[in-house]
């Protein structure tokens, strides 16, 4: 088992506060139950209530009750929830913090202050593409109290360095990963939703799957579909997701110029693997709130290219020329070629996305994610931590 190369099992606990099933808990519980199932104690805690808490209980997390999360920032109820995860800690044994939002951090690193023992490590995973807040208080957070700073990208990883240098031994990237027996082709899949769309099997069709916001690259797509789709007549682009957008989409895609051949296909969770099928390209355009862009790992793992901006993890996913494309953001001529490029030429996008859901298989995996936290858990346990140093 896993769990012989140490003593005994390790004891986890994670920490999130939020109380959706976001981009942020899904990586996060799924690394949790991976060494659960190779004998570590783990536990998570979030807000309890809601879709998290439904979905960590369905998958057979175990639920850390004891530290009920909270983001009412009510000083009273914060000092509880911090003397709630000291006596989790100790009750439990812990080996490992790791906090996955700024308001667990806090928490988590008040709480190990308190904490009689000095043998806890702390770890924090920033899963957001964006640069920290960088006032002493924060530098005193992740310079002087994380024992770990866990990014989801190289450049992720790089801005962190250049934020703060103090910790640049401590930052460590973890790409994100995907289950490619969940995404994988389904070729009876792909004709179900050709045929839910009204779309032919011989199309050519890219597809953007996205929360439908003004930072996922919507503009740029539509700026380029209209010569996309008079270049290449079997060509359709499909904008699949909901979001502020919808409303705008709905009446700008009637315009002419887009020959009814630029669609809104809905909002769709639960047959994702079949839409990736349905696919013959992928588009992810811009950055959302998870930053190891899932959708274009998900997109891969079922043997589809994808174009996408250069940018985030997004450079360290896709290979440019070998399993998809890579473009620099808000470039409209360019994003016209490629679509052009891979929609007209179905062998080269076949080869492309062969490469691509190796390229998943190799290095993109949620097992593969999981081994990587552990072996960090492991050297951290290891050598000192700050709070010895303290």
């Amino acid at each position: 088992m896993e769990q012989t190369r140490f003593q005994r099992p390790l004891r986890i606990l994670h920490l999130m506060s939020t109380w959706r099933w976001t981009g942020v808990a899904e990586p996060a519980l799924s690394v949790a139950l991976w060494h659960q199932k190779w004998g570590h104690k783990t536990w998570v805690a979030g807000i309890w209530g809601r879709s998290f808490e439904e979905q960590a209980q369905t998958r057979g997390a175990n639920l850390a009750r004891e530290i009920p999360l909270s983001l009412d920032y009510n000083p009273f109820r914060q000092w509880a929830l911090i003397g709630a995860i000291v006596r989790f800690c100790a009750d439990h044994q812990i080996d490992i913090i790791h906090a996955h939002l700024p308001h667990d951090h806090w928490l988590a690193v008040l709480a190990l202050l308190k904490l009689k023992t000095k043998s806890v490590r702390m770890v924090r995973t920033f899963h957001r593409y964006e640069k920290p807040r960088m006032d002493p208080a924060h530098r005193w957070l992740y310079e002087r109290k994380t024992d770990a700073l866990i990014t989801v990208s190289r450049a992720q990883g790089e801005m962190l360095q250049e934020c703060f240098p103090r910790a640049k031994a401590r930052i460590h990237v973890v790409h994100g990963g995907v289950d490619p027996e969940v995404f994988r082709y389904d070729d009876a899949g792909r004709r179900e939703v050709r045929a839910d769309m009204g779309e032919r099997l011989d199309a050519r069709v890219a597809g953007l799957v996205a929360h439908l916001g003004y930072n996922r690259g919507i503009q740029w797509l539509l700026a380029a579909a209209p010569s996309v789709v008079e270049a290449v007549p079997n060509a359709t682009i499909w904008i699949v997701g909901d979001g502020e957008m919808r409303q705008f989409l709905r009446k700008e895609l009637r315009k002419p110029c887009y020959r009814r051949r630029v669609l809104l296909a809905g909002y769709r969770s639960n047959d994702l693997p079949q839409v990736y099928s349905a696919l013959d390209v992928g588009l992810l355009l811009g950055l959302g709130s998870e930053g190891t862009a899932r959708a274009a790992l998900e997109t891969m793992a079922t043997g589809r290219p994808v174009i996408a901006v250069r940018k985030g993890a997004l450079i360290d996913t896709i290979t440019h020329g070998e399993d998809g494309l890579l473009i620099e953001e808000n470039d409209v001529p360019a994003l016209q070629k490629a679509l052009i490029d891979l929609l007209s030429n179905p062998l080269l996008a076949q080869k492309m996305g062969e490469k691509a859901r190796e390229k998943i298989i190799s290095s993109f995996t949620e097992e593969v994610r999981a081994r990587r936290t552990l072996d960090l858990y492991f050297s951290l346990l290891q050598q000192g931590g700050l709070s010895e140093q303290a």
